[in-house]
């Protein structure tokens, strides 16, 4: 079983060419903020710069290092799958739980993106501080067809939220679901969700 997942992992990875990741802004330069913030600027390279300066100790960051090394073939797909490993316990914080997220998003595992952003809401629960992990949740929604929920998190999101053209435009798609067809990344992250097994959180 383990084996197929594996591969099952590797055609994954090499099925998602360009997810794109939440907008952000910030300023701790903590190891957990300094590897987030690249991450989301897709910055594989200076993400493993700063890892051969100075090795990433923390587990959210380890994984990050890990997709960057794949992505820049420096690794191996079984290497990237390690991102999947150890799921439950990586999840420190409220930072390394949107990291994850985003790690599984990128690897078309919607499930587990959604569950660490859902801890990530456990560990703040204030929306307005955890505004990023409404986004996700909003998204997954989207992606799996539900589109009532969708509609619950833009009403929330709509009350605070600075992203404005973000919420404007996931309105249209949870009121307009065929819109999706003309989103590559979301159109590409459904037929994945659809079409691979995607239960186990490790």
């Amino acid at each position: 079983m383990k084996k197929e997942r594996i591969l099952a992992a590797i055609h994954l990875l090499i099925a998602l060419s360009a997810v794109v990741l939440l907008p952000c802004s910030c300023s701790d330069k903590s190891e957990e903020e300094v590897y987030d913030r690249l991450q989301r600027k897709t910055d594989w390279e200076a993400i493993v710069k700063q890892n051969q300066q100075q090795p990433a100790q923390l587990p959210a960051c380890r994984k990050v290092v890990l997709l960057a090394q794949y992505r820049l073939g420096q690794a191996s797909a079984v290497a990237a799958y390690e991102c999947l490993a150890d799921s439950r316990e990586v999840l420190t914080s409220t930072t390394a739980a949107m990291m994850m997220s985003d790690v599984y998003i990128q690897l078309g595992m919607v499930n587990m993106a959604q569950r660490a952003a859902f801890e990530s809401m456990v560990k703040e629960p204030d929306l307005k501080k955890n505004e990023r992990a409404l986004m996700r949740l909003t998204e997954t929604a989207i992606i799996t067809r539900q589109y009532e929920v969708a509609r619950k998190y833009i009403a929330i999101l709509e009350t605070f939220t600075s992203h404005d053209k973000w919420v404007q435009n996931m309105r249209r798609l949870a009121e307009h679901p065929e819109l999706i067809e003309q989103n590559a990344a979301y159109k590409q992250l459904r037929e994945t969700y659809e079409k691979t097994e995607d239960q186990f959180f490790m």
